[in-house]
């Protein structure tokens, strides 16, 4: 009788562990027909690391193989050829992310939604000598969805998505800089796509300062010029954690300038059951507080450390695993400042 209460109990360990991979297969399923290449790319990892507690080193080490590829099956990348005056001052990126994996306020949702029905419609705008909202400013705390707002834009209309390399126009040569944006510029006019100025304080920073130079106040009147004069397709969009650092001239040359913030309890929370959507029996409303303060990136990263915990120790995600991922990482920043 003992024996056969040890095997009825091993035949429902073994059961429940197929019904995790179950859940996980059909997880990328569904992710393969939904064409979200993010999801399936996370869930597959998850499997390899399953398999890789379990001993099955081989299959583990071919999954991450087959997802270490270039690309995957269904890539939605079309690789734009770019002249040689700007192949290192752009990088083209790929997107996944459509607006409903966008977390952030009703309102910052609603401006986006009107930018990608004003693209739609444009031609009848242009009819009545309208223009469709493309040149946004996006500013806010780090980690808040900026970036990822710029490539949701360009999977929702379906356009190749840009990030300009700052790093490489801004140079310490008089006048380079300004040659470098004009190039950059005759680009977007030629390929209509998004085109992301991330950090730009480094070009939009307010003239007149104690630390600025001729040469930065010619930059600033050249990214105007520039700005003011395009009449392109293209989505020109600026983003910057530091909007007090922008000069004034600029902001009138954007259409919308939106602002970003840490996320609230309702966001927190659909962040924690996307991100730990694994733990089934997690009390989400429990640990919700003790992502107070932290921006949607730094939740998706102490998400990632829950959940590689749980696997590394063999552990069901639950609260005390939780309290532990994020007093650690708190113990951490009260350290370093």
């Amino acid at each position: 009788m003992f024996a056969y209460s040890i095997k009825r109990s091993k035949f429902a360990a073994d059961k429940s562990k197929n019904m995790a991979n179950a859940d996980q297969i059909l997880s990328l399923i569904r992710n393969h027909l939904n064409n979200d290449d993010a999801q399936f790319r996370k869930v597959a990892l998850q499997v390899s690391a399953v398999e890789a507690k379990n001993g099955h080193a081989i299959l583990a080490r071919t999954i991450q193989e087959l997802l270490s590829q270039k690309k995957t099956t269904f890539s939605s990348l079309q690789i734009v050829t770019r002249n040689k005056d700007v192949d290192d001052l752009l990088l083209q990126v790929e997107t996944f992310d459509d607006l409903k994996k966008l977390v952030t306020s009703n309102e910052v949702k609603e401006k986006i939604s009107r930018v990608i029905k004003e693209y739609v419609k444009r031609d009848e705008l242009h009819k009545y000598g309208l223009a469709n909202r493309r040149k946004l400013m996006l500013y806010g705390e780090p980690g808040t969805g900026k970036t990822m707002t710029a490539g949701v834009l360009a999977k929702e209309l379906n356009l190749p998505f840009f990030v300009v390399r700052t790093e490489k126009v801004i140079t310490k040569f008089m006048g380079e800089t300004g040659l470098k944006l004009s190039k950059v510029f005759d680009f977007i006019a030629e390929v209509p796509a998004v085109y992301l100025f991330d950090e730009f304080d480094a070009i939009g920073a307010q003239r007149g300062k104690d630390n600025e130079v001729g040469e930065q106040r010619r930059i600033l009147n050249t990214y105007l010029q520039l700005l003011e004069r395009d009449t392109s397709e293209s989505f020109i969009i600026a983003a910057t954690n530091s909007v007090e650092s922008i000069d004034k001239a600029m902001f009138r040359r954007f259409d919308d300038v939106i602002e970003y913030t840490l996320p609230d309890k309702a966001q927190r929370l659909e962040l924690l059951k996307e991100f730990l959507y694994t733990a089934k029996n997690l009390d989400f409303e429990e640990i919700e507080p003790l992502f107070e303060g932290m921006s949607h990136a730094e939740i998706k990263m102490v998400c990632a450390d829950i959940f590689k915990e749980s696997l590394l120790d063999d552990v069901k995600i639950s609260a005390t695993l939780v309290k532990s991922v994020v007093n650690m990482r708190n113990a951490i920043c009260r350290k370093i400042g």
